[in-house]
């Protein structure tokens, strides 16, 4: 059985965004005179050239109402180890869930490009481990006051396939997973997750909330986002669900007694690889 890792993936759609964006060497480095750096630096928002002003208090880029230049600086220091340090400290910052997220875009709403995005699925069997990916139609996220408000992503459910398999043996697992048997992709041709919240993790990352829709039933789920890059937005989704939630029956012990071999295990794991259309951005 073959088949390449989510690793791999992520890191595919990450080397193609670092493509997009040039390929910096700096991103992510520690560099003391990022500070410095950022105050002198503009950026063109809406044909107004914007520079960016210092932030004496780091805590201070935790609080509403800050200008687009206090933004600005709050967002390019974050290459900054000390500065990153020092937001780490912040008394509140734990409190609304947005301490030190690395790479975390600025406040707006990103449109994810559904070629570049990519949605990995994994099932086990048995020991054996089956994989595949599924396109999507749509996803958006929203960054507000520097936090994760919502998002939402609309999964192509008719172009669900098998990677870990060649061949007709490929061919016939995708016409099993999209049968009634499985996801039933005929009446159910897409299915959909919305990010609800997020808050951090600890370690640069976010924990979030949402719901996932597969089959026209909704459940609550959870999982974790970290951001690759902010400009484009890259970021790796990791989660996992029970598809016996969402009436996906055919092998699952949840519903049948005595499978064997044909026990098919009921949790499925997600890692979804987004990379931002940049292009659609920058045109708005």
């Amino acid at each position: 059985m073959k088949g390449g890792s989510f690793l791999n993936a992520a890191l595919t759609a990450v080397c193609f965004a670092a493509l997009l964006i040039g390929c910096s060497s700096d991103e992510g480095q520690s560099d003391p005179a990022s500070s410095n750096e950022a105050a002198g630096s503009t950026e063109n928002t809406d044909g107004v050239e914007v520079k960016a002003v210092v932030v004496e208090d780091p805590c201070t880029c935790f609080e509403k109402g800050l200008s687009r230049g206090q933004l600005r600086y709050c967002r390019e220091s974050k290459r900054d180890v000390s500065f990153l340090e020092a937001l780490r400290k912040c008394g509140t910052s734990e409190v609304v869930g947005v301490s030190a997220i690395d790479k975390m875009p600025g406040d707006g709403q990103y449109t994810m490009n559904p070629k570049a995005t990519i949605v990995q699925w994994k099932g086990e069997k048995l020991g054996m481990t089956e994989m595949g990916t599924v396109p999507i139609r749509i996803c958006t996220i929203s960054i507000q006051d520097g936090q994760l408000v919502s998002g939402n992503v609309v999964i192509e459910m008719n172009g669900m396939k098998s990677t870990s398999q060649e061949g007709l043996a490929a061919r016939n697992l995708t016409d099993h997973l999209r049968s009634d048997d499985f996801f039933d992709v005929k009446n159910h041709p897409t299915a959909a997750f919305s990010f609800e919240s997020g808050r951090t993790d600890g370690r640069g990352g976010l924990v979030f909330d949402g719901k996932l829709n597969i089959k026209g039933i909704s459940k609550p789920v959870s999982g974790n986002l970290s951001f690759g890059s902010s400009d484009p937005v890259v970021a790796t989704v990791d989660m996992t669900f029970n598809r016996a939630d969402f009436d996906v029956r055919y092998g699952s012990g949840s519903f049948f007694d005595n499978l064997g071999d044909d026990l098919i295990a009921d949790e499925v794991s997600l890692q979804i690889a987004l990379v931002e259309d940049v292009d659609l951005r920058k045109s708005n």
